[in-house]
């Protein structure tokens, strides 16, 4: 059974999508995701904000139904990079390089980029739209 594309997929999806979500309909976590747009030093911050929202919300939900997966799932590695470069990064200490590693991959973000670049490396799997409606019968 094809079964851990569905679940990566449903999880990482879901994270994304409810956090696009709540960043979209929930005034308070507007304003705290502009706030780190500002802190972070991001140009055009309440736009900026507005679009990853937006991007986290929709791309989410298509990664959840394994619609366009492959693109879906880069947009988000996109914005957990970014995320990873502009803000993430600021809590990582240590002055060795491997304690600095180590907090590099204590990271949620860090995760969740390794599952999407597998994602977008082994696709879907069977339990998707892409499958249903864009792979050949045999």
């Amino acid at each position: 059974m094809d079964i851990a594309p569905l679940i990566a997929r449903v999880v990482v999806g879901g994270m994304f999508f409810l956090s696009g979500f709540y960043k979209l309909f929930t005034p308070a976590q507007a304003e705290k995701m502009q706030k780190t747009m500002v802190e972070a030093g991001i140009a055009a911050p309440r736009q900026t904000a507005k679009f990853v929202s937006v991007c986290e919300f929709a791309f989410g939900a298509l990664l959840i139904m394994g619609l366009f997966t492959s693109l879906a799932a880069l947009v988000l590695l996109i914005i957990s990079l970014v995320a990873l470069v502009t803000v993430a990064s600021k809590s990582v200490e240590g002055t060795s390089l491997g304690y600095r590693l180590s907090s590099y991959l204590d990271l949620p973000e860090t995760l969740l980029m390794a599952i999407l670049i597998w994602l977008i490396a082994n696709g879907p799997g069977l339990w998707s739209l892409d499958f249903v409606l864009f792979l050949p019968r045999l």
